[in-house]
């Protein structure tokens, strides 16, 4: 589904987004405000009275971490971004010391939550949990925001909005710029079942210049729902089950892991996958302004030799997801007007 498309009810009356569900609800105008707005906390975080001035921002609110699915990265990351603007930060990792032990519903515990806090950020293996209850909340009149952390194999928005912003940085290109000039952008590896692959795909849409690349095993190559969304954006794309055919014109390439914990992976295929990592000899046939990204955590699809190579980003895109989830939590509670602060 396009922007427009999606349900209303994700939507605040000022058409800003109240439940982030999908990476299809970011325009391309939201994307520029949104890297501005993460530029600034950027350079404000760099100074003791700006870094106190964002704290104030939204201390008058308190986000409850919904992670019975595992996860670092996007934990701490939020953990991290709401406390840097001053937010009160409550965690529920294990479900077995919840009211869901007793037999509580999902639904009612994250009802429970979003009635308590002002915001819910949520990871959990349903696809269809975060977009129940952003329904739920509207239909009973509640103005918590709801954000999906990742589900399942479907989506991580928020993680292909760091992404975006790793790869705008690298390129040395404004958020207006980025679309204006042809590049070619390859994922590598199970696409399948990558809701990181999936989002950062969906996210590019708005980009029609740039075309997508998905090298994977037949058995783990994209899905025709996505590979549907592309052809009505109009944005090119090619599906290659080699990383040969495609490494010398990837301006960008996003490494994926095998995802088995979502189904069983066979050892043959395992064994095949090999030919989807990225070893230090094949560093040579990339371009050399190319910008190598991966979600992480990863296994042996890239070698730890690779990190001190500079076309390697993939640490900096974990700096970069606390600025834009600060950007993105400003923007949802309006409170993302922080030009001011350049008095500091």
């Amino acid at each position: 589904m396009k922007p427009s498309q999606l349900a209303p009810f994700l939507r605040t009356e000022d058409s800003r987004i109240q439940s982030l569900i999908f990476a299809q609800q970011f325009s391309r105008d939201l994307i520029e405000r949104l890297v501005r707005c993460a530029d600034q906390c950027r350079s404000l975080m760099l100074d003791r009275e700006g870094a106190r001035f964002l704290k104030s921002r939204l201390a008058d609110k308190a986000v409850a971490l919904y992670f019975p699915q595992c996860s670092t990265r996007t934990f701490t990351s939020f953990s991290f971004a709401a406390q840097s603007l001053g937010m009160m930060v409550e965690e529920i990792r294990d479900t077995e010391l919840s009211a869901m032990y007793k037999g509580e519903s999902e639904l009612d515990m994250l009802l429970t939550l979003s009635t308590l806090a002002d915001a819910v950020v949520m990871r959990q293996m349903d696809a269809e949990v975060g977009l129940t209850l952003a329904y739920e909340i509207r239909k009973r009149g509640m103005q918590t925001k709801i954000i999906n952390a990742g589900s399942g194999a479907d989506q991580h928005p928020t993680q292909a909005l760091l992404e975006l912003y790793t790869l705008l940085s690298h390129f040395r290109e404004t958020a207006a710029e980025f679309g204006d000039h042809p590049k070619t952008v390859s994922f590598v590896g199970d696409l399948k079942r990558s809701r990181t692959a999936r989002s950062l795909c969906y996210l590019l849409g708005n980009y029609p210049k740039i075309k997508q690349v998905f090298v994977a095993p037949a058995e783990l190559q994209m899905e025709s729902d996505l590979l549907g969304y592309l052809d009505e954006c109009e944005v090119a794309y090619e599906c290659l089950e080699s990383l040969d055919d495609v490494i010398g014109e990837s301006d960008a390439i996003y490494m994926m892991r095998i995802q088995d914990e979502y189904s069983a992976t066979s050892e043959e295929l395992r064994r095949r996958y090999e030919q989807y990592h990225l070893p230090v000899e094949k560093l040579n046939r990339m371009k050399s302004t190319a910008c190598i990204l991966h979600p992480l955590p990863r296994r042996a699809e890239i070698p730890i030799e690779i990190d001190y190579d500079s076309r390697a980003k993939y640490w900096d895109a974990v700096r970069c997801g606390k600025h834009m989830r600060m950007a993105l939590l400003l923007h949802m509670f309006g409170r993302d007007d922080i030009s001011s602060a350049s008095l500091f």
